[in-house]
């Protein structure tokens, strides 16, 4: 589609191909499945899924059967894992469309059997502590009891999800708590010879500082059997421990707009609804083509800035639907304002000096999580990738 307003999402497919590198590199023999639920966290799920579907990646995982079979119909070859559950009538499109089904509850069960015409895959999912999805601990024995030998269903693997997974490297705190539960699950299911995933990005990029620090012992929680792994917010970048130096991860999404106009604001005029910003000089306010309902969030009214030429120019006023304002006064000063027309401005990402605005930052000014900040990036923005895509 044509580009009239210059706003977009630059994905960088290097970037993504890196962090996916990463994982392949440290973890060569584990069930690896990237989550590219939510539109791949906002980067583009189709696009994504067969970029990392010709990295050699053979699992992706996502939250709806929505978003499984919008992947099937582009095209994605790969084992899709559907997380949220179904009823009978999406246990029959899990089937129909080759995707595998994380069995949580006892109703999915009797769906499955319902419209099974032969064998199949599932990967059946625990609560150990989230309390969201799976079936209690307690009900392990009851599981296998009822799946052991079954005619329809065959339990490839066990899963659960860390819900503090930053704890994950200490050996008494929740997230131990919840795999040494999950591993007691697995001794029950072992004639089953099944595997177990439960480490999303947080636990993985624990387990990776461990085996920075050549940590061995098999008792630690982590180390107690070869975790599959479900990246999610680590591929796209962005490390949920705030340390971005575990795993070298390098940010996928650059969020960027244009100047739109500049106005000439004096001393003591307002800018912008409910009149929040006050011009405390002659200031030159530049308009970007950007606002809320592109999915930047009016909570940053006045309290972080954009990257403009190289600088800092800080949000002025309250953001608009379309539009947000930021004081680029001592960035523009002597220079022909014509000539700065269309300039480029990152509201996160890279600019193209490779200064870095980090969407964790943007996120804690607005009060929130970097996983908003990118999935809140809204469907007419449009997403324009870079970078080498793999043939």
């Amino acid at each position: 589609m044509e580009m009239f307003r210059k706003t977009f999402a630059e994905i960088n497919l290097d970037n993504l191909t890196h962090n996916i590198r990463v994982l392949q590199k440290a973890f060569p023999q584990r069930f690896l499945c990237p989550m590219v639920k939510a539109n791949a966290y906002g980067h583009g799920d189709v696009k994504l899924a067969l970029h990392l579907e010709k990295l050699g990646i053979q699992n992706l995982g996502v939250c709806l059967i929505e978003e499984g079979l919008l992947l099937r119909q582009s095209g994605v070859k790969t084992n899709i894992l559907v997380f949220r559950g179904f009823d009978k009538k999406g246990a029959k499109a899990l089937l129909d469309n080759n995707m595998t089904p994380v069995v949580s509850t006892w109703d999915q069960i009797e769906a499955l059997e319902q419209v099974a015409d032969k064998k199949v895959s599932v990967h059946v999912k625990f609560d150990t502590g989230m309390n969201r999805l799976g079936f209690r601990t307690e009900e392990a024995e009851k599981v296998f009891a009822r799946l052991n030998g079954h005619a329809k269903i065959e339990v490839k693997a066990l899963c659960t999800h860390l819900y503090i997974g930053e704890n994950a490297d200490e050996r008494d705190q929740t997230s131990a708590h919840q795999l040494q539960k999950l591993n007691k699950v697995s001794e029950i299911f072992k004639s089953m010879n099944v595997f177990c995933h439960a480490l999303n990005s947080s636990g993985i990029l624990n387990l990776m500082q461990l085996m920075k620090d050549g940590v061995i012992d098999s008792k630690h929680p982590l180390l107690m059997q070869n975790w599959g792994i479900r990246p999610g917010l680590m591929i796209y970048g962005y490390s949920s421990l705030g340390r971005p130096d575990v795993g070298d991860l390098k940010p996928v999404m650059t969020l960027k707009s244009v100047v739109n106009n500049f106005r000439q604001v004096k001393k003591g005029e307002t800018v912008s609804y409910g009149a929040r910003w006050t011009a405390t000089r002659d200031s030159v306010i530049a308009v970007i083509s950007i606002g809320y309902g592109d999915g930047y969030h009016r909570l940053l009214t006045n309290q972080t800035y954009v990257l403009f030429n190289g600088q800092k120019a800080p949000i002025t006023g309250t953001v608009c639907m379309d539009y947000l304002m930021v004081d680029v006064t001592d960035i523009v000063q002597g220079k022909d304002l014509n000539t700065l027309m269309d300039q480029e401005v990152i509201l996160f990402g890279f600019d193209l000096q490779g200064h870095l605005l980090s969407a964790d930052e943007v996120a804690k000014k607005a009060h929130t999580i970097s996983y908003e900040m990118l999935t809140s990036v809204g469907e007419r923005v449009p997403r324009v990738y870079v970078g080498k895509e793999i043939g």
